[in-house]
């Protein structure tokens, strides 16, 4: 092999070290805006910012067309797409909806513990309940 120098103080000519252009400089800069939105804490008043979800859904590569920008993105600044978004599925993992919504009390809750009306009792051959009394 051919050396330019003393191996601890020069490179060699022969050593790969990556270039990093401003463009991959740019599309990196993308992808630690998307990190820093998605690391956004809840507001006082326990509102999740939009840019906090539009961050972890676009990180997770949820979607079609997220996953292209994903890929996209990560062909121009030079990362793995797959680690990026396996390491955002486990770290942001996706919210049940209809569970928090019964946790909240709101009307997805009412509908799953049963009719609003109490009891209802239904007549032989009838389609339609009828209010127990």
């Amino acid at each position: 092999m051919l050396y330019t120098g003393n191996q601890q103080t020069q490179p060699s000519i022969w050593s790969h070290e990556p270039i990093i252009t401003p463009e991959r400089k740019l599309w990196r800069a993308v992808l630690e805006q998307a990190y820093v939105d998605a690391e956004l804490t809840m507001s006082s008043d326990a509102w999740e910012p939009m840019e906090r979800t539009l961050a972890r859904r676009f990180l997770r590569a949820d979607g079609v067309s997220g996953a292209e920008d994903l890929k996209r993105i990560c062909e121009f600044s030079e990362v793995p797409m797959d680690r990026v978004y396996l390491w955002a599925r486990q770290r942001y993992p996706m919210e049940q909806k209809f569970d928090k919504h019964m946790e909240c009390g709101g009307l997805a809750a009412a509908f799953a513990t049963g009719p609003l009306l109490g009891s209802t009792k239904r007549e032989q051959g009838s389609r339609t309940p009828q209010i127990a009394a």
